[in-house]
């Protein structure tokens, strides 16, 4: 390659090569910049003299393995026109900035495929610098068009101690995650319902859990858009009922044989009738051990409320399976009546909830959408919050999320 796209490539066309040092490790570039090209940082004029110098070195692109550094004797002068006094700055590098606009570009370019420790590492920077030229990347990267959306998925991920509790928005038919708001609740998406809405989006639907905030925002701000509540956080909620009744039957038992039946069944409760003995359960248990069908039987066996309520459990797992939403909306009257009729309070609780979110449980036979791409998402997230050990800035992390879609850097889990 000519020695003059090299210098092209660094940024230096317009300014004159003095000299160039090498050693076994770096090639230092000493550049001048040309007198004839003196302008006033202000006013622009070429009336101006040079006040002072100050040597500055910026990181640019390497050349194989070598450090390439640039070295510029930057002159700060004074206008006759104007009376400003100030230094000038390269165009092949920004102000305040100890590489140049190449060696951004290099970086940005490897940041597709390596965390940000790593290029660190690599290119030994800063984890900050790395991080900053990460940040600057992110936010040049193009960003979903919102007028094109139709449906969507919302809900919280909690970032650890450093970020709290985050709420994505999903776009469910790109799969592109459009919105991380701080926070949880109605305030976490206001704004971008607002926006939402001046983009004229035809938003159908939203997939949801059943928390008070989210369905207060999308009736708000998207009037026109229809709540649906999916499977997994009915079926969470319901779990969650389970565990409180299984706590409060052992904490009342006074046989101390019932009392370990119930502490001993906390997962097979909440599995589902088609987990229990798989095979990936039955290459752990140890000889002679009773099957996990055997012990859930015989601890349902020894209380009735728990049966009852375990088999409500398994039982309200079928409304999804119904054929057509007639039939569910006579399933969901029946389980809840049912639940009614147990006496047992958490059932009757459940039950109360369940109706009072019936259209919204009921529309995702209208619209057959849920939040499962999200709870995929968060796992993402933890992955990409380790590998780069933590972002420290809030907002970095943000961007780092609603830019998902464009990593390519392998995401498991």
């Amino acid at each position: 390659m000519p020695v003059d796209a090299v210098y092209r490539a660094w940024g230096l066309e317009g300014y004159d090569v003095i000299e160039v040092d090498e050693d076994q490790d770096e090639l230092l570039v000493c550049v001048a910049w040309p007198r004839d090209q003196w302008r006033c940082p202000r006013c622009r004029s070429r009336n101006v003299i040079c006040h002072d110098r100050r040597t500055r070195l910026w990181r640019s692109t390497p050349v194989g393995l070598k450090k390439v550094t640039i070295a510029m004797d930057v002159p700060r002068t004074l206008c006759h026109d104007c009376g400003c006094k100030r230094a000038h700055q390269p165009a092949f590098a920004e102000d305040r900035k100890r590489h140049t606009l190449a060696f951004e570009r290099y970086a940005s370019e490897l940041l597709k495929y390596l965390t940000i420790s790593d290029l660190a590492r690599h290119l030994g920077l800063s984890w900050d610098t790395a991080a900053s030229i990460d940040q600057r990347r992110l936010e040049a990267l193009p960003r979903p068009q919102l007028s094109s959306l139709r449906r969507l998925a919302i809900d919280e991920i909690h970032s650890g101690k450093t970020h709290g509790y985050l709420t994505v928005v999903l776009d469910l038919e790109s799969s592109v995650i459009v919105h991380v708001g701080d926070g949880r609740g109605a305030q976490a998406v206001a704004e971008f319902f607002r926006t939402l809405r001046k983009s004229r989006a035809q938003i159908e639907a939203v997939a949801m859990d059943m928390a008070g905030g989210y369905i207060k925002a999308v009736r708000e701000h998207l009037p026109g858009a229809a709540h649906v509540f999916d499977r997994f956080h009915v079926v969470k909620l319901m779990n969650e009922k389970l565990t409180v009744l299984r706590r409060d039957l052992h904490r009342e038992a006074v046989d101390a044989q019932q009392k370990d039946v119930l502490k001993g069944i906390r997962w097979l409760l909440l599995m589902g009738e088609e987990t229990l003995d798989s095979s990936s359960r039955l290459s752990k248990r140890k000889a002679g051990q009773p099957s996990d069908r055997a012990r859930l039987d015989a601890a349902l066996a020894l209380n009735a409320p728990l049966a009852i309520a375990y088999y409500l459990k398994e039982e309200l797992r079928q409304f999804w399976q119904q054929t057509c939403k007639s039939r569910a909306e006579r399933f969901l009257d029946r389980w809840c009546r049912q639940a009614d009729a147990s006496g047992i309070r958490v059932l009757q609780t459940m039950a109360k909830t369940l109706r009072r979110h019936r259209t919204g449980l009921l529309a995702w036979y209208d619209h057959r959408i849920s939040t499962g791409p999200l709870e995929g998402t968060n796992n993402k997230i933890k992955l990409i919050q380790h590998r780069a050990y933590g972002y420290r800035n809030k907002e970095h992390f943000r961007l780092r999320i609603l830019t998902l879609h464009h990593t390519r850097i392998k995401l498991t889990g």
